[in-house]
């Protein structure tokens, strides 16, 4: 039996928190630990385990595995790496009413939601998150450490790079690339490659700058 410990503490954290314990009733391989974070966000006074370290102190133990739970991908790449870097083991949390086709390909530490489907020959790369009901077409491709928020649809073939945000319902026609570190606005129809760090948004989408 595994020790789960969940790396952040804040909304995220609390969803996989509910993820896990979902899991974990189809699943005898873990049980839930508690929380890293470098942040006293007050979790455990809402009802949820405590914070029993931050992420730089925690010495890893032989029981435990590893989930993490922070939003901002950059953020969430630099804090894993530094948990690997300790010996740490991650695993995937998918939820049971999620639709996967024997043929998809996953990496480690990737969480998929309620009532995702992907489809043929999909690959998630390690550390990406997908929120509920997203769905993908065939042979769509993943990076690591990617967010993909709920109701968003990527067609056939489209490639998401590593720490790409696809916010929520979006939706990005067949072949359609997003390069590393770019974002997907909310609700946004993309139908040509986004590049590398800009932000799209709009129908068709478009870059816009803060």
């Amino acid at each position: 039996m595994k020790n789960l410990i969940i790396i952040g503490a804040g909304g995220l954290a609390r969803e996989v928190y509910d993820l896990a314990l979902i899991c974990s009733q189809n699943e005898t391989l873990f049980k839930i630990k508690g929380f890293i974070s470098k942040d006293d966000t007050g979790i455990e006074s809402m009802g949820y385990p405590k914070i029993i370290s931050n992420p730089e102190d925690y010495v890893v133990q032989n029981d435990d595995c590893f989930f993490c739970a922070i939003g901002d991908v950059k953020i969430r790449k630099r804090v894993v790496e530094h948990i690997i870097d300790k010996g740490g083991e991650f695993i995937n949390l998918i939820h049971p009413t999620a639709i996967l086709s024997p043929s998809v390909k996953l990496g480690i530490g990737i969480a998929i939601k309620s009532h995702c489907v992907i489809s043929s020959d999909v690959e998630i790369d390690s550390f990406s998150f997908l929120q509920s009901s997203v769905i993908m077409g065939h042979d769509v491709k993943i990076g690591k450490f990617c967010q993909i928020n709920s109701f968003a649809f990527l067609a056939g073939y489209v490639r998401v790079s590593n720490t790409g945000t696809i916010n929520a319902g979006a939706k990005l026609l067949q072949n359609v690339v997003v390069e590393e570190h770019a974002i997907v606005g909310i609700g946004s129809v993309v139908i040509s490659k986004v590049k590398m760090g800009t932000t799209v948004f709009g129908n068709p989408a478009k870059k816009i700058n803060f």
